[in-house]
């Protein structure tokens, strides 16, 4: 899902800002913002960038900003000279989420999805913030509620864009994480890139038991799972064979299967590297290898 495409009726914008439809109405007339598509039938729909917009805009007004002015401030950071580098705004992210500013996050979101396209706001951006979070808690020198406001906060992103990415018509795959994994931000990520990438994906989240994962792909018809594994401890714990049968593939990804791949194929699964952008490609043959696809 491109940032600027048009999926929200005005109906949800008001619902999603707490701006009245007459308001953005008269916005729209009076300053030329926001400038939404329109449907085949008329109806204005709104971008995903214009909802972050209009956040940051009622946030300056609510503290005293006249609206034109926070309009035309928000209108004016477009026509900035030169586009932030990626690590410039990863950086930026990591301290507002380390204050607890998510009115600045937002900015620094809209800013990189308007710049960038989806591959480097995940990968570029939002990955490299939360890996650096993740080492300053482990480093105590985040504390525990700054890592999982980031992490919420993070994660609430990629589950909104993943569910704004629609169905797909490609072979169904299963995303979790090993059991005894709580780290799903890794998950998350691949399933969105599966999805984008014309796969039909079901995240079921973090920690769900092989029974269950096994359950689920019979009933769902599913072709692969594909699950996370962070801690080396994931791999260590199941017995030889363990994820044998959950599906015709099963893959494992994540830190402790990029250090440990040998692991992940004495319990039946494959290892295809630790890039969430080309497991659709070296997923696909493996799949037709199989006879699955």
């Amino acid at each position: 899902m491109r940032r600027d495409l048009g999926v929200y009726t005005i109906a949800e914008v008001e619902e999603r800002t707490g701006l009245s439809s007459a308001l953005l109405r008269q916005w729209e007339r009076r300053y030329g913002f926001p400038h939404p598509e329109r449907s085949p039938g008329g109806h204005r729909l709104y971008s995903e960038a214009d909802l972050v917009a209009l956040r940051q805009i009622k946030a300056w007004i609510s503290e005293g900003i006249a609206p034109s002015q926070a309009v035309r401030r928000y209108l004016d950071s477009l026509t900035q000279e030169g586009p932030r580098a990626p690590e410039a705004l990863s950086a930026e992210l990591e301290e507002a989420l380390v204050r607890a500013d998510t009115e600045s996050a937002e900015r620094v979101m809209a800013e990189a999805h308007r710049l960038y396209p989806l591959e480097v706001v995940v990968m570029d951006i939002i990955s490299p913030t939360l890996r650096r979070i993740g080492d300053g808690w482990h480093l105590g020198r985040v504390t525990t509620a700054q890592e999982h406001l980031a992490s919420t906060y993070l994660r609430g992103r990629l589950q909104e864009l993943l569910r704004l990415m629609g169905g797909s018509l490609g072979p169904s795959v299963v995303v979790s994480t090993l059991p005894g994994e709580q780290h799903e931000l890794g998950s998350l990520i691949t399933a969105l890139f599966l999805r984008r990438a014309g796969y039909t994906v079901h995240y079921l989240g973090p920690n769900t038991p092989l029974s269950d994962l096994k359950s689920f792909a019979e009933r769902t018809g599913a072709k692969a799972v594909v699950l996370s594994a962070a801690q080396p401890i994931s791999l260590e714990s199941l017995p030889r064979g363990a994820l044998e049968g959950l599906a015709p593939v099963v893959v494992v990804g994540g830190r402790a299967a990029k250090h440990h791949p040998e692991l992940v194929e004495r319990l039946g699964g494959h290892y295809l590297g630790n890039d969430p952008r080309l497991l659709a490609e070296t997923l696909a043959p493996l799949l037709k290898e199989m006879g699955v696809w």
